[in-house]
């Protein structure tokens, strides 16, 4: 854990997590990237409106039988509403946490890539597409808008920022493409009941 003090307001921040890259204020809501110097304040954005969540920031418990503990979440706007994406401690590694109307998935893996296929935009669901050696099925595609993000976070993306996904399969796990238009983010994982969660505090 290291402590700061944020640039904006000068209240205590503390950083939990060694691989957050950046902390959300809980007092004024400036967002800042974490470095080696201290924290680099990225600017002021909203507080994200409250909605029912079976996380919040700080709270613990286990999925599957494995320890968790929630650190932040991204939230992400789109044309049938929103959906969270929360940064959690998953027994002692990172993890990322889907929470979208009542469905749930576990992210155990992220390969981070620039190397985007030239066709990614004319793929529909129901073809492969190959990211590095991985050949993934589309089940969706679709498009967000970054809404805002609090907590501690391990990637960070502009409230404002357009984004597409899509949801498929890749060797019978559950994976998540996300990309801007110079990144590209591949997550991979498996779907959870609501029986495999745990919220204790």
């Amino acid at each position: 854990m290291t402590s700061y003090n944020c640039t904006s307001c000068g209240a205590p921040i503390e950083v939990k997590n060694r691989f957050s890259k950046v902390i959300v204020c809980p007092y004024c809501d400036t967002h800042h990237k974490v470095n080696v110097e201290g924290l680099d304040p990225s600017g002021k954005h909203p507080k994200l409106a409250e909605f029912p969540s079976i996380f919040h920031v700080g709270c613990t418990g286990t999925i599957l039988g494995k320890p968790f503990s929630a650190l932040g979440r991204l939230r992400y706007k789109y044309s049938g509403g929103f959906f969270d994406e929360w940064f959690v401690d998953y027994d002692g590694e990172p993890a990322w946490f889907a929470e979208d109307e009542g469905t749930f998935t576990i992210f155990t893996e992220m390969i981070e890539t620039v190397d985007m296929p030239d066709n990614i935009d004319d793929l529909k669901a129901g073809q492969n597409i190959l990211i590095g050696d991985k050949k993934v099925m589309i089940k969706e595609k679709g498009a967000a808008t970054i809404e805002g993000g609090e907590g501690e976070l391990m990637h960070y993306i502009e409230p404002g920022t357009p984004v597409k996904y899509i949801d498929g399969i890749w060797s019978g796990k559950k994976t998540s493409i996300e990309f801007t238009e110079d990144e590209l983010e591949l997550f991979i994982g498996r779907p959870l009941l609501k029986r495999d969660i745990v919220v204790e505090g």
